[in-house]
This record gives C-alpha cells, sequence and structure tokens, in this order.
C-alpha cells in the first residue's frame, strides 16, 4: 500500500514560526535581474508580530524531502478585511534597491560583484573570477544587482540568490542533469517552444584590445579593436555589441562566445508543472523520463522556479532552457579561445 505525500512549511516571520494557519505561499525564484519574490498570505485574525525588516525564512516539505527555499526579510505588509500580505525580497531585492556611484581598477568581475555585495551586507556564494578589468565603472544607470548580473554574463555565468540568501554567479553546467524527474508521477504538464536562430555570430568589441589589463596600451582607445581581423558584420546575422570597459581581446571574445550561448540556450524552452519540487531552483539542471516522442531529450536548465501552496494544491511550475552537450562550460571555453584567436 502506498502512503499519500503530505506537503508541508516551515515559515519564520521575525521571532514566529508558523507550520499552519498560513493561507497560501507563493515563491518565484529568478534569475539577474529579474528579482526573488515571496508572498504569504495570513487570516486577518493570526497574531502576527513580526514587522518591516525583519527576517524570513521558509522551508517547504514534499512529504519526500525539506529544503530552504528562501531566505531574506519582510519588504512590506499590507491589511484588508479578509486577509493579511507579507512581502517578503531576499539579497537580489537588497542590491536593487541601491544606484552604486563607484569605480574599481585592475580588478576582476567577481572582486567587482564582491564589493557591490559588501555594500549592502550581502554573503557572495561561488563566483567565476570572469575576466579582467583595467577599471569597471558602477554608475547609478543601473542597480547593483543588474551590474552584478553584467559583471557574471561577461564571463558566461548566471547570477541568482541561493536558499541562504547568498549570491551566486557560476556558469551553469548544464551537459548533465542533477536531477530526474518523471511525466507522469512528478510532472503532470509540459510545453516545449522551438524557435529558428537568425542569428550566427555575436562579437563584442571594447576600447583598446590589449593583451592584457597590465599592458600599457590597456588604458589607451584604439582606432583598430580587431588588429586588422575585422569579423563580418554587423549585419541581419550577425550581432555587434561594445563594451568599454571590456580593454582585452581576450575579454571580449569571452563575452561574445557566452552572448552566444545563452542565444543558443534561448532557441529552445518551455515550462512544466509538477507536484512541489523545493529541490529546484534556478541554475538547477535537469531530465524528465518517460516523455513522449518527439519533446525532449537532453538536459534542461531551469530559468525561473514558482512554488506554490495553498488549501487546494501544492505545485512547482518551472520555466526552463535547453540543455546538452554544447552547454558543457568546457567547450565554452573552446569557442571563446577560437573567438579570442580570431582577433589576435
Amino acid at each position: 500500500m502506498t502512503s499519500q505525500l503530505l506537503p508541508g512549511y516551515t515559515l519564520t516571520l521575525g521571532s514566529q514560526q508558523w507550520t499552519r494557519q498560513v493561507s497560501r505561499i507563493s515563491l518565484t525564484l529568478e534569475i539577474a535581474p529579474q528579482v526573488d519574490t515571496l508572498n504569504v498570505w495570513l487570516p486577518i485574525a493570526a497574531p502576527l508580530s513580526a514587522d518591516c525588516g525583519d527576517r524570513v525564512e521558509l522551508k517547504i516539505n514534499n512529504g519526500e524531502r525539506e529544503e530552504t527555499v528562501f531566505t531574506g526579510e519582510i519588504d512590506a505588509i499590507q491589511r484588508d478585511f479578509e486577509s493579511l500580505r507579507v512581502a517578503c525580497l531576499n539579497a537580489a531585492g537588497l542590491l536593487s534597491r541601491i544606484r552604486p556611484a563607484e569605480t574599481y581598477e585592475s580588478v576582476s568581475a567577481a572582486t567587482v560583484i564582491k564589493n557591490l555585495c559588501k555594500g549592502m551586507e550581502v554573503d557572495a556564494g561561488n563566483l567565476e573570477d570572469g575576466p579582467d578589468l583595467e577599471f569597471y565603472v558602477a554608475d547609478p544607470t543601473r542597480t547593483a544587482w543588474e551590474h552584478i548580473a553584467r559583471l557574471a554574463g561577461w564571463g558566461g555565468a548566471t547570477a541568482r540568490v541561493d536558499g541562504d540568501n547568498s549570491v551566486t554567479a557560476d556558469v551553469i553546467d548544464a551537459s548533465q542533469a542533477a536531477f530526474a524527474l518523471r511525466y507522469g508521477r512528478e510532472i503532470s504538464e509540459l510545453r516545449v517552444d522551438k524557435r529558428a536562430g537568425t542569428i550566427s555570430a555575436f562579437v563584442v568589441a571594447g576600447e583598446a584590445g590589449a593583451g592584457d589589463i597590465s599592458a600599457d596600451d590597456a588604458a589607451r582607445s584604439t582606432t583598430d579593436f580587431f588588429a586588422g581581423n575585422r569579423p563580418d558584420g554587423p549585419g541581419r546575422g550577425t550581432r555587434w555589441q561594445f563594451e568599454g570597459a571590456l580593454r582585452t581581446a581576450k575579454a571580449a571574445g569571452t563575452a561574445g562566445a557566452a552572448l552566444q550561448r545563452q542565444y543558443s540556450a534561448a532557441l529552445e524552452t518551455g515550462r512544466f508543472l509538477a507536484f512541489l519540487q523545493p529541490q529546484l531552483r534556478c541554475g538547477s539542471v535537469i531530465e524528465i523520463q518517460d516523455l513522449p516522442a518527439g519533446l525532449v531529450s537532453t538536459p534542461l536548465w531551469l530559468t525561473r522556479v514558482h512554488h506554490e501552496i495553498n488549501a487546494r494544491e501544492a505545485m512547482t511550475r518551472v520555466h526552463f532552457r535547453r540543455g546538452g552537450d554544447r552547454f558543457d562550460p568546457t567547450v565554452l571555453l573552446g569557442s571563446m579561445a577560437g573567438v579570442v584567436g580570431g582577433l589576435l
């Protein structure tokens, strides 16, 4: 006889812990520059003592496993005649509150990310080093979180917030799945969208084209960034982008290869609905077994995860992109080397 799985939660708001009485929990996890959000609804008569700024932690359990899925603080409390809503943000929300005005010299992208996190008293977790930068201007046209997304993207990394509220920015290895879900068991609905690829190459140009950021010419602008070997475009099938902070040909080549990798992944996307899966987060790489032929056969990496718990359901809704061998980080490094070789 098979026992029924009973989902549950442990919600900490300030000094109070809730394991029942909550009417609805709605948590959406995103990749940068999007922001994670947690909304919790309580009955209007609930004895809530927590206030804005108090610590929040949410653990969810699907009857088989429990995970800490959100750590942050209360951002807003809303009351009406029927209910009480508590809106919460984590490190992504905190980093989106500030528009910095700082300049860094002779640093890696990871060092800038660490400093932006430190300025908002946010922990930095696993960070890809990213390109070496002769300088970086974190100007107020972007929030700190948007700067982090930009810096991570130049190295092919994806920035997001972990369950313990630390910022992670690493290159996702989407060549091999870490989790396996089964259609008809965990997954009840799935849709895949495949699009034609119209862009064959991404070219990123900086200002100097130096061989190293310590070189004398790294601080000087050049009239020929490509050293006489200018790639085709821009045109219908070639996308160009200018990034003045990338002073070396290697950094520019890396950024162009990273854009190509992201674009290729976005050509095959989809979403699915599953019974509550607390282990799934943005950046998780999964495979789905027992799918009808013609849907997806490669690993998938997750770009948006929404957990919903209420009186009627406990479910996880996921947006994903295609993975596979093309999204092995070693392949990315190879493509970067090819681009850089063409620029030197």
